[in-house]
């Protein structure tokens, strides 16, 4: 197969990469996102640029895209992008790029293509039923059953950042990292969103005994929706990715003891927690597994 471009769209920046269909990045780089500084046109200018750009370099046929939000991913339409991309709604990246560009393109949400990426070469590697799940600024999900996204009748399976807790606490207002970054800075008595958090893993690695406290209170709540999940779903793989996966040296314990500590002995022999092998590339990966597949089955009006 020759390389293909696929895409990394984030609130600040554009990842891209040229890659084999083995997931061998022949190159890859990054640019500002304008979107909210310039508009949709800036954006879509930004787009076509960094496609001609790499045409200019290497072969590529065809285009795959990741980006947050609810995303059609049988036709490219935005269902509801993320609060970075104002002017998106609605729109079909797909369409868009395949006219302007002459090549096969697709697009598909971030967490789907990261929960891809992981079974495809990383820690959910060969799992009958993966819940991959990324902690940041709020908590997103997916899931894969045998190598497919499990995507639901409006294509937002997975979003369990939105469930909620009692009658109006979202679970990710209550056990994203945000959620515990603020808890940290209201007992420090710091300027709220000053923390980051690399500071807090920090105060953590000295041992401080309040973002110690913080740490495994923040573990043990966020273990509760994870054992709910686990009910539904019985995964095999429970995979954690995001921001936070980097801390794995830290984070790992506080994981391991609230997972045995609270998962249900029927489900503990049968499913397994881990922390994300992919981080910065996880889109990009993802997104280029989706379109290999599609390819191999010539689904999603991809002409090959």
């Amino acid at each position: 197969m020759e390389p293909i471009l696929t895409i990394d769209i984030g609130g600040t920046a554009i990842k891209f990469g040229v890659a084999d269909e083995t997931g061998r990045f022949l190159q890859k780089g990054s640019l500002p996102t304008r979107i909210r500084e310039k508009g949709v046109d800036a954006f879509l200018a930004d787009l076509l640029s960094l496609v001609r750009r790499v045409r200019n370099a290497f072969p590529i046929t065809g285009i795959a895209v990741s980006l947050a939000g609810i995303v059609n991913g049988d036709t490219g339409e935005l269902l509801l992008p993320s609060q970075f991309f104002p002017g998106l709604h609605r729109m079909n990246l797909v369409d868009f790029l395949e006219k302007e560009t002459g090549l096969p393109a697709l697009c598909e949400n971030d967490v789907n293509c990261a929960a891809l990426a992981e079974y495809w070469q990383g820690a959910g590697k060969g799992a009958h039923m993966l819940l991959c799940m990324t902690l940041g600024t709020g908590i997103g999900g997916a899931l894969v059953h045998e190598g497919r996204l499990y995507r639901g009748a409006s294509y937002a399976a997975g979003e369990v950042g939105q469930a909620y807790l009692g009658s109006s606490e979202t679970w990710e207002n209550w056990a994203s990292v945000s959620a515990l970054l603020t808890a940290a800075e209201i007992k420090r008595g710091l300027t709220l969103g000053s923390l980051t958090g690399q500071e807090f893993f920090a105060f953590v690695e000295k041992g401080e005994e309040m973002e110690t406290h913080l740490l495994r209170e923040w573990v043990d709540r966020w273990m509760v929706g994870i054992v709910s999940l686990a009910w539904i779903v019985n995964p095999d793989r429970i995979v954690i990715g995001g921001g936070i996966s980097a801390q794995r040296k830290l984070l790992m314990p506080y994981l391991k003891a609230a997972f045995d500590a609270k998962m249900p002995a029927i489900l503990t022999p049968h499913t397994t927690l881990s922390l994300a092998q992919f981080q910065n590339d996880a889109g990009m990966l993802g997104a280029l597994y989706l379109y290999q597949q599609r390819r191999q089955e010539g689904k999603n009006d991809l002409t090959f």
